[in-house]
């Protein structure tokens, strides 16, 4: 049987470039995380077959017009004649895996004129990936087509989009025009008899998120955490204090983070239900924010209360909050010195530190002088900028 040729106008030359795949490097990611990750924008790109002879996928993560992700796949392979053929795939996605509906195109000849009032592109099954990394994963199929029916292949990546990096974390679908920050939100007691408490905070930043409970008064004894009453993670609660911590990318000690808390109820829950809760506050959701001009919705202004805005609240332990102001009222500026001295390295340099806040927006500025012309390492908590010094000052 002849089937289809192309699906819907495209048609890439893919027979070459897996012909060829030793010659490509596969990802860089390592999505090598215990505790699960996620399909991402990142996992746009080409994957072979690699138990089959020049076939593979061409895979592409979308956002729609609604923000919702989608995923497309063109599925090259042959048919019993030995020549190409082509099937689409369309699906959600859902954690590590797409569930794609496949369809293909009959009927249609080369450079034919298009007509609207046909309808060559039908549904004939079923395929979804499993993904176990960034750069490899399962392929099963169920259709009701003569020549294709039902099985699975192995696929692994053979090229990435330019410039991109796949950790298997949620920061890798991060805006680039996202505005950034932190927020804080209580949680209180859900039941009689709890006499503890809870905070939960998110923060992100350029390409990365992190969020992170932690509850106070607690008996001992393990706990889990529930994001719209899913189970994200179990944490142990030790003389009273327990905490739980997710990043995108990963980072030693957290989990990966592949789910979103914005918008979502949080609750800590023991084995007979929820000991603390968020009841009606949410940490606040974002759209695509733009760099520039005022934002109501962002603000460090005190008058919000605990719950809403950012920086709210004081810390609760080691890591969540310290002497910093998370906050100011009205009209006041908040402004934080800090002077730098040389360590005997360059003996004449110094430099300054500054952190500046008012009602509308948080700045942090590192000035260096004294020192040769070229690069600089700078660590914030161990997060690692580099500095450029390109003239000397008088």
């Amino acid at each position: 049987m002849n089937f289809s040729r192309s699906i819907s106008t495209v048609m890439l030359v893919f027979g070459l470039l897996f012909s060829v795949t030793n010659l490509f490097a596969h990802g860089s990611g390592s999505g090598d995380s215990t505790d699960g990750f996620m399909v991402t924008r990142h996992f746009t790109g080409a994957w072979d077959q690699v138990d089959q002879e020049s076939q593979g996928l061409s895979l592409e993560v979308i956002e729609q017009i609604d923000d919702s992700r989608r995923s497309v796949a063109y599925w090259y392979t042959y048919g019993t004649d030995r020549k190409t053929a082509w099937y689409l795939g369309i699906g959600d996605l859902d954690e590590n895996q797409i569930v794609f509906e496949l369809y293909e195109s009959v009927n249609v000849g080369f450079m034919q004129d298009d007509d609207p009032d046909s309808t060559p592109v039908q549904s004939i099954g079923s395929m979804t990936i499993v993904f176990d990394s960034c750069d490899t994963g399962v392929v099963t199929y169920e259709t009701d087509h003569a020549e294709v029916g039902s099985g699975s292949f192995n696929i692994v990546r053979v090229s990435e989009v330019m410039n991109t990096h796949c950790s298997g974390g949620i920061s890798d679908d991060m805006h680039a025009d996202a505005m950034f920050g932190e927020q804080r939100m209580e949680l209180t007691t859900a039941r009689e008899g709890i006499t503890g408490s809870g905070l939960a905070r998110y923060e992100d930043y350029p390409g990365h998120m992190e969020y992170e409970v932690e509850v106070e008064g607690l008996p001992d004894g393990d706990y889990h955490n529930y994001i719209n009453m899913q189970d994200r993670g179990v944490f142990t609660v030790t003389d009273g204090h327990g905490h739980l911590a997710y990043s995108s990318p990963g980072e030693v000690g957290k989990m990966t983070m592949t789910f979103d808390p914005r918008g979502m109820l949080i609750e800590i829950h023991d084995d007979q239900g929820v000991v603390l809760s968020s009841f009606g506050n949410r940490l606040e959701e974002e759209e695509h924010h733009h760099y520039g001009g005022g934002d109501d919705d962002h603000n460090f202004d005190c008058q919000f209360g605990s719950g809403s805005g950012h920086g709210m609240g004081g810390g609760m332990g080691g890591g969540m909050g310290g002497g910093m102001h998370n906050c100011v009222d009205d009209g006041e500026f908040i402004e934080i010195e800090a002077d730098l001295v040389d360590t005997g390295v360059l003996v004449n340099a110094k430099g300054e530190a500054e952190w500046q806040m008012n009602t509308d927006r948080v700045e942090f500025s590192v000035e260096i002088e004294d020192v040769p012309i070229g690069s600089y390492t700078l660590k914030i908590a161990g997060l690692i900028f580099i500095l450029f010094i390109n003239r000397v000052s008088g």
